[in-house]
């Protein structure tokens, strides 16, 4: 994990799957792209600023902010989910707010690891 970041994961072993750990998602007041992309980096141990790592490729980041923007009190939607690999990672952004990180496939060396759309 990158320790020159805040830490916006919480290690969540009931979330396990398929052999992976999961870890939740702390909420930061950023908005989501940045959230998620902070967050993949600090499971996947990984520079932010990598060609590897951009979540452009997989997802528009704007539309992911507006699909899971704040509408204010009593308007924020409470279910869907968008689901898609960056940096090896299997990440679950989801309507309530519990995003979920999975660490990537090959954790023993998660820098070779490219991301890939689901």
């Amino acid at each position: 994990m990158n320790r020159d970041t805040e830490d916006l994961t919480k290690r969540a072993p009931s979330l396990d799957r398929d052999g992976r750990a999961a870890y939740r998602v702390v909420s930061s007041g950023l908005d989501v792209s940045t959230t998620i992309i902070e967050a993949v980096t600090e499971v996947a141990d990984c520079d932010r600023l990598a060609d590897e790592c951009i979540l452009y490729d997989v997802v528009d980041p704007d539309a992911l902010n507006r699909l899971f923007e704040d509408r204010g009190v009593g308007e924020t939607g409470t279910t869907g989910r968008v689901v898609f690999e960056l940096y090896g990672c299997r990440v679950e952004v989801r309507a309530d707010g519990n995003h979920v990180v999975y660490e990537p496939e090959n954790c023993e060396d998660s820098s070779a690891s490219a991301a890939q759309s689901a």
